[in-house]
């Protein structure tokens, strides 16, 4: 048996830092509900589809990186008019069009709607720049704006599908209803507006106070097998707004006949509507049923404390006009979009429903939550930071942790510590800012202080806690790498109680234990069970290699270890074992390729001169392992 000198370096875990601790975040609160049978309507996000206009195509380039852009008509050559007239724009609408696409290219949506907007001052007759500018505008919440551009489009582009929604949404802040009403039966129900048409233009005719109309209206949405609830849930809202709850109880009852609520949002209207209806304790079921499914968001249990100690009075009003019910159509769509490469359009409609509703927290949240997953976290702080949730702690909560998580993001790592300290105080049932604090610590290398807090969050936890073997895990790690290594086995073995063959705890104690030559024969066992939950991890197939190295079985180890590289070849530390298990075999050129190829990928500094010492020396000698075999 041998040992390998010197012991490859312990890895941190892989995957997102918070990816086992979200149960009680946005990330519930903001479910994505199923994919209608729609695609995102107006201009879409840069290489999302959008249907090529005539013209040629110019590289830009912004930071180093390349986009394949269009250029619209026109604007090939800057100084040739429509048919040479030599009257054409100049070249500064060029330009600013190629710099609002690669604004758009890096998710700048503010830079993206300036640029845009400032290619059709050169230009304003171009009926692309007018379709970008009024759409980014939007985006950017300049809302006023892009009603103008919208108003010159709808005449210019004959069929244009997105104008008339945001002259329709300006509208209904106007409270003109039949206005936006008649803008909305003009559109074609086609794309998403198959679903977002009838619902708009119900709620316009509801605002005209037609009822009747209203709900036919909403027909074409019924016609849609993925819609068809929630046609059925505006449908109750409506009637009940307008003073016909005997119209209401049957469509309430028709959508919790096809199951539970399928979004966070949904749960709340229908409780609010069971409410309404008299149905207290009715309301008060569905929660509990929905908390009892799985994770639960602050929001959903304030609610439900409220109407377990107020009843009736505790359900608020969520739609108290039209103009309500109209956000409330836009939110759900928005929500709808948002997946894929529909986050462009997801804000757009967010905004939309904050022009006709701006107390609309849940849009300006849901726009901070999409802005975040677009890795804008400064333009995301600037959306939280304009939430009034003075009347919902639970709301608030969410905010302030984004908040948090966005400086951390952002490099700004005091404040964001000093806020996960606060909200720590401030929440003292919740464990998530205490974990999240020792993430950054952690990634910071302060693992003393790490541990400390994931420690602080294991005292808020109790001993049946689902979440309580990941915190375990973390801080395991966290003592491991600041070399309490008694203090580290203790918690992986602990977790390994509470969530036993958990496959990534199985990896890490179990090549801890390959890396410290001890219980060598246990530790393969133990990464053999994990590599057969995860086949296709490298991480986790490169520590079954590198016990088979350190049980002398080398040719088996070769085998793996050549999987691992397949599956991760950047990894230095997976190229570097390669290496030294083809040196064992005998494949002594390859294995140089491979400690040379593991140079190349940036090592640790303190490996450096190891690596370079086998490149030039080889390996010495295997050597006996003494096997401790503890069970």
């Amino acid at each position: 048996m041998a040992v390998a000198a010197p012991p490859a370096p312990r890895r941190m875990p892989r995957g997102g830092p918070r990816a086992l601790l979200r149960a009680t975040t946005l990330a519930t609160a903001l479910a994505v509900v199923p994919a209608a049978c729609a695609q995102p309507i107006g201009p879409p996000a840069a290489g999302a589809g959008a249907p090529p206009p005539a013209g040629a195509t110019v590289a830009a380039s912004a930071a180093g990186e390349v986009d394949r852009v269009e250029v619209p008509p026109g604007l090939a050559d800057p100084e040739a008019g429509p048919q040479g007239s030599g009257a054409g724009p100049s070249g500064a609408a060029l330009g600013k069009y190629l710099a609002a696409r690669t604004a758009q290219y890096h998710n700048d949506i503010q830079a993206a709607a300036e640029n845009y907007a400032a290619a059709l001052a050169a230009d304003p007759d171009n009926p692309l720049l007018m379709r970008r500018s009024y759409y980014y505008l939007a985006a950017a919440g300049r809302f006023d704006l892009a009603v103008a551009v919208a108003q010159r489009a709808v005449a210019a582009i004959p069929g244009d599908d997105f104008a008339p929604l945001l002259l329709a949404t300006d509208a209904m802040r106007q409270d003109r209803p039949d206005r936006a009403a008649a803008l909305l039966g003009e559109l074609e129900p086609r794309g998403l507006n198959g679903l977002l048409q009838p619902l708009m233009a119900a709620w316009a005719i509801l605002g005209t106070g037609d009822l009747d109309a209203a709900l036919a209206a909403l027909e074409p949405a019924r016609r849609l097998s993925s819609a068809r609830r929630l046609a059925d849930l505006h449908a109750a809202l409506m009637a009940l707004l307008a003073g016909a709850p005997e119209r209401a109880a049957p469509l309430v009852d028709a959508y919790l006949e096809a199951g539970p609520p399928d979004n966070v949002r949904a749960l709340e209207l229908l409780a609010m509507l069971q409410v309404r209806l008299g149905r207290v304790a009715e309301a008060r079921d569905l929660l509990a049923a929905y908390a009892a499914a799985g994770p639960t968001p602050p929001s959903v249990m304030r609610l439900a404390d409220r109407l377990g100690r107020e009843g009736a009075s505790a359900a608020p009003d969520l739609v108290e006009t039209p103009r309500d019910g109209f956000a409330e159509a836009l939110h759900y769509s928005g929500l709808m979009v948002n997946q894929g490469q529909g986050s462009d359009t997801a804000i757009v409609l967010m905004r939309l429903a904050l022009a006709v509703k701006p107390d609309f927290s849940r849009a300006r949240l849901a726009i901070a939550e999409t802005l975040r997953r677009m890795e804008r976290f400064a333009a995301a702080n600037a959306e939280l930071s304009r939430m009034d949730t003075a009347d919902d702690p639970s709301l608030d909560y969410i905010v302030q942790l984004y908040m948090a998580e966005n400086l951390e993001n952002l490099d700004r790592i005091d404040e964001a510590l000093a806020r996960y300290d606060s909200l720590a105080a401030d929440h003292p049932d919740q464990v998530e800012p205490l974990v999240d604090k020792g993430d950054l610590l952690r990634r910071a290398e302060r693992f003393e202080a790490a541990a400390a807090a994931y420690g602080a969050a294991i005292d808020r936890m109790s001993e049946d806690d689902g979440l309580l073997w990941p915190v375990l895990y973390r801080r395991g790690i966290a003592h491991e790498r600041a070399g309490q290594w008694d203090r580290a086995e203790a918690d992986f073995l602990r977790a390994l109680e509470l969530e036993p063959n958990q496959p990534e705890v199985l990896n890490y104690l179990g090549y801890s234990w390959l890396d410290r030559g001890e219980h060598i024969e246990r530790a393969v066992e133990m990464v053999q069970e994990a590599v057969r939950q995860r086949p296709n991890d490298g991480y986790i197939v490169d520590s079954l290699g590198w016990g088979y190295y350190l049980l002398g079985r080398y040719e088996a180890a070769v085998t793996e270890l050549e999987r691992a590289v397949e599956l991760r070849p950047q990894d230095w530390t997976i190229n570097d074992h390669l290496g030294d298990a083809y040196w064992r075999v005998g494949r002594r050129t390859e294995a140089r390729f491979q400690w040379e190829r593991a140079l190349s990928l940036e090592p640790d500094p303190d490996t450096v001169d190891v690596i370079t010492r086998k490149l030039s020396e080889g390996l010495p000698p295997a050597e006996p392992i003494t096997r401790e075999v503890r069970r």
